[in-house]
């Protein structure tokens, strides 16, 4: 009988067989799970970076187009600031000086409301008496908001048809000392729009689709007409974003994007066909290094875990406390010396983060009161010197009554800010210094405005940050009350755990418009003015946190109301 060449195995060799074939049983899936992850991530960094091209190449356009808003919005300005009537000549240099300067402007027109041409000229344009019949002139009328970009058209007068687009708006000019309406009428160069599309380079077979609001083909950078048809077929069906496709046997990637100012979409479309054989062949590198390091792997892995597993199983129970938060936590381990060492290592890193944390909540806290300081100091800047000029004023006209009332309230009210370094003081002392505030003001600004204060006493005892209320107060005065004389009031309330604190005028008021461009310029969204609000507005949310608010409410011509919510909290000196 012939002897078998495959010896008997013992129960422990076919247990360890039976292992390491389930080893590689998971080694294998976790390797495919690895590279579906990883094509996964590979598209989504095709997207990511097809969008970038694609924002990239809006940006290009758009800042070619501001540059010509922002020529646009200076002839606009020069035309309300100069009267039609006295400059005509000064007027019309200007237009046509703006029109050769720049090179992408074919002409610049001002026409009047019934499309009669009163400024600017160049030989685009030779029938003015047909302009009120040009769809550029009748959305200019229609919408008096926006720059209309109308789609281009070719003007023989300029040259071998020339293409232009004609940028159109209703603006405001000066005739003979009247603001009358007029279309203010930009032709530019269409070859600006073909060479930015000519500058970016998206693979082979890769374009550039420009459409209007009623998604009708403005440019195309291709020559193939197929694709450009193809792509703009798909981009019809969609308004926004990114979809793959295969166009003339090649696999692309398309991205959508508005251009601002313009109400036009602008279609990329790029080659991603060397990404696609990409993932194809790292997908065949990922394999051939997984079947190769399969055995070693796991014969090494079956070999040490059991020496190991025990320690790192509690060194794992340890940093899952961590996780938790628990950070008194210790990790004490025996076995192997290079776990121990980790173990030591890792309760020698805990005991660090526990210092670290304890420095950072220390020197937070103290950077909090520097920065409440240094807003503190930043109010009034100019206060004392405009006071001081006015005690000049009344001690020139021999008012010394209002001299010495001015100089005990001035001395009052840097008394109350120094308040003796002290960064929070009670609420009596709070309004103790709007009053001499409002003192210095009313001698400053006779009859231009009374006071009142209706403030509950049983907040009186409360502390809150020092000068929270001077800068409404300032506001109101300068910006609120009207030519006829104003009023101000000052409220002051507890409700629940917050105390509300309001400063209302009578006055013209604030759109609502403005309003919400305040509160963008408190929340450092947008740059402006507002100093003394968004001041206000910084040290509420530095100390308080979000449960503080700052709400502005107004009725034009009727008042503004400015209201400061703040939590009670703790009342302690320990804040200063």
């Amino acid at each position: 009988m012939k002897k078998s060449i495959i010896p008997d195995l013992s129960i422990g060799q076919n247990i360890l067989i039976s292992t390491l074939a389930i080893v590689a049983s998971v080694l294998t899936l976790m390797g495919l799970i690895f590279y579906t992850f990883f094509s996964l991530s590979t598209d989504a960094l095709m997207e990511s970076q097809t969008r970038e091209i694609n924002k990239q190449i809006v940006l290009n356009y758009e800042s070619y187009i501001d540059s010509l808003i922002e020529t646009a919005n200076y002839i606009q300005s020069i035309s309300m600031n100069l009267d039609l009537t006295d400059s005509r000549d000064h007027l019309q240099d200007i237009y046509t000086i703006n029109r050769d300067s720049k090179k992408d402007v074919a002409s610049i027109y001002l026409f009047d409301r019934k499309g009669h041409r009163l400024l600017g000229g160049s030989a685009s344009r030779v029938q003015h008496d047909l302009v009120n019949r040009e769809i550029w002139f009748i959305n200019a009328l229609r919408d008096e908001q926006f720059y209309h970009f109308s789609p281009p058209q070719i003007l023989t007068p300029l040259g071998d048809s020339e293409e232009v687009i004609a940028v159109s708006k209703l603006v405001d000019y000066l005739d003979g000392g009247i603001q009358k309406k007029g279309v203010l009428l930009l032709e530019l160069n269409f070859r600006s729009i073909r060479d930015l599309g000519k500058q970016t380079n998206l693979g082979i077979g890769g374009h550039i689709l420009i459409l209007n609001d009623d998604d009708s083909l403005v440019y195309s950078s291709t020559k193939g007409e197929l694709l450009a048809l193809e792509s703009l077929s798909m981009a019809r069906n969609r308004i926004l974003g990114g979809f793959k496709a295969e166009l003339n046997g090649l696999a692309m990637y398309g991205n959508i994007n508005t251009l601002s100012q313009t109400r036009w979409r602008i279609v990329t479309v790029s080659n991603i066909d060397d990404i696609s054989r990409t993932q194809r062949q790292i997908f065949l590198i990922l394999m051939s290094i997984l079947f190769l390091s399969l055995g070693i792997t796991t014969f090494v892995a079956f070999l040490i875990s059991r020496r190991i597993s025990r320690p790192l199983q509690e060194l794992e129970k340890c940093m899952l406390r961590i996780e938790q938060g628990d950070f008194n936590t210790r990790v004490e381990v025996s076995g192997q010396k290079e776990i121990v060492l980790v173990a030591k290592s890792f309760n020698d890193m805990i005991h660090e983060i526990n210092t670290l944390m304890d420095r950072v909540v220390s020197e937070q806290r103290e950077k909090r009161k520097t920065e409440l300081v240094a807003l503190q100091n930043q109010i009034n800047p100019h206060f004392l010197y405009n006071t001081l000029d006015s005690i000049v004023w009344l001690a020139e006209n021999e008012k010394s009554e209002d001299v010495i009332t001015t100089v005990v309230a001035l001395a009052r009210f840097f008394r109350i800010s120094i308040s003796k370094g002290k960064n929070f003081i009670s609420v009596r002392n709070e309004i103790a210094h709007i009053r001499n505030y409002l003192t210095i003001q009313k001698i400053r600004y006779i009859g231009k405005f009374e006071y009142e204060f209706e403030i509950d006493k049983d907040i009186y005892d409360y502390k809150v940050m020092k000068l929270i209320l001077q800068p409404l107060v300032e506001n109101a005065i300068y910006h609120g009350v009207g030519e006829e004389t104003g009023l101000i009031t000052i409220r002051g309330r507890k409700e629940d755990q917050f105390l509300i604190f309001e400063v209302e005028n009578t006055g013209y008021g604030i759109p609502e418009e403005r309003i919400q461009q305040i509160y963008r310029i408190l929340r450092g969204e947008e740059e402006g003015q507002s100093v003394g609000l968004r001041n206000v507005y910084q040290r509420l949310k530095l100390y308080y946190g979000d449960d503080a608010e700052l709400i502005i409410s107004s009725e034009l011509d009727e008042m503004t109301n400015i209201r400061l919510v703040i939590p009670t909290g703790p009342q302690e000196d320990a804040h200063e």
